[in-house]
């Protein structure tokens, strides 16, 4: 079978990118959209089929900056390649309308959000779409005294004229960018809302009625900042907190795992390994100055965190305090990178390889920064989009690492 590859970047002055996969194929499994990175692997995003009109040309859309300082942008892809995300007219908004780009960069159509009378949006989530290519998000809004949230649908978002229907609901209120998940063995979304002011908690609702199906405030408090992933084959859900603590759950809300797990790098991108529900996850160990950066697996497919290993990093990196989030192949090999290097972990915890994306003096130069990580398992190739921050004004440089043929086992 022929496999036809579309990578875009999208790289804002506000640390926020992401890498879109589209390839001719329809042998993959359920679930692929289910995260604002695609798959529990965060290898890609599936687009079914490639826009006829692709000009595969470069592309750049601008606006101005000058209004963006708390965008939080929610990007997400839809099933014929399309991008979409959030942008703001003032300064204190998370977003105001949210901007459908073809893949060639021509907007297709400008949604403005559901305004609240004598509120401002405080928080949004990212954007998920299924594979009907339906979207939705959750958008938070705050008054003087009072608040209140929304979770909103999109359909007929490959056309000209997208049709937006919320529903209000205050107990969706997040006043942070929230995470949410669309969980398609159950036709659920999972997110996070607000529970007092240092935890915030998991949120189940139907996808079709967008009605709360449950949540729990007294056992799954779990930090503000959080990140999910679903098990595809039982449904399961597992979230790793900003307090460290990894819970799994099933869709029904029955707590099924509630541990610690490594400390540091918390909000930081796990993975799953579906078929062995094995987590991956990277940390520091704060145990002594400064600080080492680690990678760890661990296996949750039981009531008790089990671990399997640890990846120690090697000397250029090891008091790094950046790393991407990890990438997952069927064979288990993560794969990551912290500047200066990218690098390869086989299932044992060994270092396959290495290789050095920029030189010391590149790095010193442009502030250098690994962002994301994204892979096409097929055929084998890893991108890693790599730039200076935001506000690095002298020298700034963007660039793109491609090709690095992973060997196959």
């Amino acid at each position: 079978m022929k496999f036809y590859l579309i990578t875009i970047v999208i790289y804002s002055f506000f640390y926020q990118n992401t890498i879109i996969t589209a390839r001719h194929i329809n042998d993959e499994p359920d679930g692929l959209w289910s995260t604002s990175k695609g798959n529990a692997q965060n290898t890609f995003r599936i687009v079914s089929s490639l826009p006829t009109n692709y000009s595969k040309l470069p592309w750049t859309y601008e606006f101005s900056l000058t209004s963006q300082d708390v965008t939080q942008f929610g990007r997400a892809a839809g099933i014929n390649g399309d991008l979409y995300f959030f942008q703001s007219q003032i300064r204190s908004h998370p977003g105001d309308w949210i901007v459908c780009l073809t893949s060639n960069g021509n907007v297709r159509w400008t949604v403005f959000v559901e305004a609240v009378p004598e509120m401002e949006p405080v928080g949004v989530s990212n954007i998920v779409s299924d594979r009907q290519g339906i979207l939705y998000y959750t958008i938070s809004f705050s008054g003087d005294t009072i608040y209140t949230a929304k979770i909103c649908r999109i359909t007929h978002a490959q056309t000209s004229h997208p049709v937006q229907q919320c529903v209000e609901n205050y107990q969706l209120y997040m006043d942070i960018n929230a995470p949410l998940v669309l969980q398609e063995k159950y036709d659920l979304l999972i997110t996070a809302v607000n529970d007092n002011d240092i935890d915030s908690i998991p949120v189940v609702l139907d996808k079709k009625t967008l009605k709360i199906i449950w949540f729990d405030r007294h056992v799954f408090g779990a930090g503000m900042d959080g990140q999910y992933r679903c098990d595809l084959k039982t449904g399961d859900i597992l979230w790793l907190g900003g307090d460290d603590r990894l819970l799994k759950f099933d869709y029904n809300g029955h707590k099924l795992l509630n541990n610690y797990t490594q400390p540091g790098l918390s909000g930081t991108d796990f993975v799953l390994d579906l078929q062995q529900e094995i987590v991956v996850q990277p940390w520091q160990d704060g145990t002594s100055l400064p600080w080492k950066l680690m990678v760890s697996s661990t296996d949750v497919s039981t009531h008790e965190i089990k671990s399997r290993w640890t990846w120690k990093a090697p000397p250029p990196i090891t008091n790094n305090d950046d790393i991407t989030a990890p990438t997952l192949d069927e064979n288990g090999t993560v794969y990551m990178a912290s500047l200066p290097l990218a690098f390869a972990i086989d299932n044992q915890g060994k270092t396959l390889w290495t290789t050095t994306l920029a030189s010391s003096s590149e790095m010193k130069t442009f502030d250098l920064k690994s962002y994301c990580v994204s892979m096409n398992p097929k055929r084998r190739v890893l991108y890693i989009v790599t730039g200076s921050p935001f506000f690095h004004k002298s020298k700034f440089l963007c660039f793109i690492t491609a090709s690095i043929w992973i060997p196959e086992k």
